[in-house]
């Protein structure tokens, strides 16, 4: 007894296309929350409000990542920080959010077959400053500011669930380095502003 269950080219094409983009999505949803998951708890901070201001020139990531500098950074304002309601403005302004792709020098030839180059180099970097403008009188504006960068290479081969990890894993280093450099300067340099 033969069973005829051929499937037309068009729609089997359709469907492993959903199935990819299927993959894609729940790798990038899980590392998403593997960096959501590591976020220390919120900085409490004696303002009314906290302002995001993005200064960065676009486009800020050649790849389209999932998790970028920039997501990184709007997401540490919406969850990393919060306002006690004392009289005042911190504006977050995001002066550097790019994540660029440069091609490398790979080997030639018949080497170039039995090696496995690094063919692209992934360059991160975050920059924000944070400035407070007090409501009123007896307190003075003050600013600090921090930056972060860093970068990886991928082989010629990368999949792209490989790249999209290690895109994740740079965004997540840079945005902790970030992080604990502007509690830093922001304790140095901002007093009275931190609660905690």
């Amino acid at each position: 007894m033969n069973l005829d269950i051929s499937v037309p080219l068009s729609t089997f094409v359709s469907r492993l296309a959903l199935a990819g983009l299927a993959l894609l999505m729940s790798g990038a949803v899980a590392y998403t929350q593997s960096y959501s998951s590591s976020r220390p708890p919120p900085l409490v901070l004696a303002v009314e409000n906290i302002i995001l201001e993005e200064r960065y020139s676009a486009p800020y990531s050649e790849q389209g990542f999932s998790v970028t500098p920039a997501s990184a950074v709007r997401d540490w304002v919406k969850n990393g920080l919060r306002a006690d309601g004392t009289p005042g403005v911190i504006r977050v302004i995001l002066l550097d959010a790019r994540m660029t792709r440069t091609e490398l020098k790979t080997k030639g030839g018949i080497r170039g077959w039995f090696t496995d180059d690094q063919k692209y180099r992934y360059d991160g970097r975050i920059q924000v400053r944070m400035e407070y403008q007090p409501a009123g009188a007896g307190r003075r504006a003050s600013q600090a500011e921090a930056e972060a960068s860093g970068f990886f290479t991928m082989p010629e081969d990368a999949t792209v669930n490989q790249l999209e990890k290690k895109a994740a894993d740079l965004v997540q280093d840079l945005m902790q380095r970030t992080d604990l450099e502007i509690k830093n300067n922001m304790l140095r340099h901002m007093p009275g502003v931190v609660r905690k």
